[in-house]
């Protein structure tokens, strides 16, 4: 007879990772899309050719706020800190705007959308409710890829504004992760033996969310495939704005890397 003997960072925890299979896989959400929409705004700027850059990142841009402006603004009216929430929901209202407003008014606008994203990142850093702070994290590249179009109207650099963004996702990437840890399940044979070991490991994210890998020795060796952590860390927080930071970060990397 095979004996089983179950070991693990917490017994509770223990007891659910066990019992799930595999790997949560991401959940479709609207805003997920954001990811790709300020990499592809990022690398429309940088492609300069007399001003088609800048037209194709202001279409952009423009249409993403319009397509989920109410998503937007829903999220807009749960920010707890009320300057945020106000000069953010001026930035999306106006952005549609922004290629007939006069100067008299483009500049207020843009020099609001630009105060309006160190804002942002200023208050994420602050916020210590993870809520709260997942909410600015999913508007950050919405408010920074406003500015960096108003930025790049007027023919300043978009650097500084991109580096912000970068260093902005960064925080949300460290402040969203999940809580990670292994359980593991040992079975011996009748003469006390090991035979097999199975370890699982779960991240669970604040929300509740959780995901799960598991990999299997038989005799000491490896079967199937290792343990991903990144990525059961990653999948884990699938429904929050880390997933956005985390897809959007390599492009944004990349990009001001050929600046």
């Amino acid at each position: 007879m095979r004996h089983r003997l179950a070991t693990g960072l917490v017994a509770a925890v223990a007891a659910v990772v066990i019992t799930v299979s595999g790997t949560a896989r991401p959940a479709k959400a609207a805003w997920l899309d954001w990811a790709a929409v300020v990499v592809s705004v990022v690398q429309s700027l940088n492609t300069g050719g007399g001003g088609g850059g800048l037209a194709q990142a202001t279409q952009q841009i423009i249409a993403a706020v319009e397509s989920s402006k109410q998503e937007i603004l829903n999220h807009i009216d749960t920010i707890a800190a009320a300057d945020v929430e106000a000069c953010t929901e001026a930035a999306v209202t106006k952005i549609a705007q922004i290629d007939s407003m006069p100067g008299s008014l483009l500049g207020p606008f843009v020099n609001g959308a630009v105060d309006c994203a160190a804002l942002s990142k200023s208050y994420f850093n602050a916020v210590q409710s993870l809520p709260a702070a997942d909410t600015i994290g999913k508007l950050m590249g919405v408010i920074y890829s406003i500015a960096m179009v108003g930025f790049a109207k007027y023919g300043l650099s978009t650097t500084a504004l991109l580096d912000g963004l970068i260093a902005g996702y960064q925080s949300v990437v460290t402040k969203l992760a999940p809580t990670c840890g292994d359980s593991t399940i040992r079975e011996y044979d009748s003469m006390g033996r090991l035979v097999t070991v199975e370890i699982t490991n779960t991240c669970v994210a604040y929300n509740g969310d959780r995901a799960s890998q598991t990999e299997l020795y038989y005799l000491g060796r490896l079967r199937g495939p290792a343990i991903d952590r990144a990525q059961v860390s990653k999948d884990a927080t699938r429904n929050t704005s880390r997933w956005v930071a985390q897809n959007a970060l390599p492009g944004l990397q990349s990009a001001r890397a050929g600046m």
